[in-house]
């Protein structure tokens, strides 16, 4: 697509200004990274959460639009069913390749990536509880939406992993 001229939407752009765009998508990007989460979810928390849109400063719209493409890395729990299960599967085996890798260099298997130790069930109601829920709950106190439409979908796939985990657990 780029290579046609009629779709090339940034071929005239301003060198400069593509570099900074270059920066923005690098930096966006980069935040999505889960070391990041719990620093970005107190820092939207901290600077956005209560206000809407159009009471944030730009570069606080900035950061929550940063915020969103995380949240959409992690959302998963926000799919509604069958799509959650398919996603849950897919994610954990991105996982488990990564422990399958860890184990066969000899460094300590990353939490979540043993495929002979971890438990879907348990696995999910853990995501879903302190990292997923929270971080939709601030997006909530910005985007009221969040809360009518996306919240309830998470809580309701929380459910279904409770029970799944009872299961597992009387097996």
């Amino acid at each position: 697509m780029i290579r046609d001229e009629g779709s090339h939407f940034i071929q005239n752009a301003d060198p400069s200004k593509l570099h900074n765009v270059r920066k923005k998508m690098i930096d966006a990007v980069l935040h999505t990274d889960m070391t990041k989460h719990f620093v970005g979810v107190s820092k939207i928390k901290a600077v956005a959460a209560g206000k809407s849109w159009d009471q944030l400063e730009p570069g606080v719209q900035w950061d929550v639009l940063v915020y969103m493409l995380h949240m959409a890395d992690i959302s998963n729990p926000a799919k509604g069913d069958p799509m959650f299960k398919l996603w849950t599967d897919r994610s954990l085996e991105e996982f488990f390749q990564q422990g399958d890798k860890e184990r066969e260099m000899g460094v300590p298997i990353s939490p979540n990536c043993d495929r002979n130790t971890t438990k879907r069930p348990d696995s999910q109601v853990g995501f879903i509880k302190f990292v997923v829920g929270p971080a939709y709950k601030v997006l909530g106190e910005i985007i009221p939406g969040v809360n009518q439409h996306v919240l309830p979908v998470i809580e309701s796939n929380l459910v279904y992993w409770d029970e799944e985990k009872k299961l597992d657990e009387t097996v």
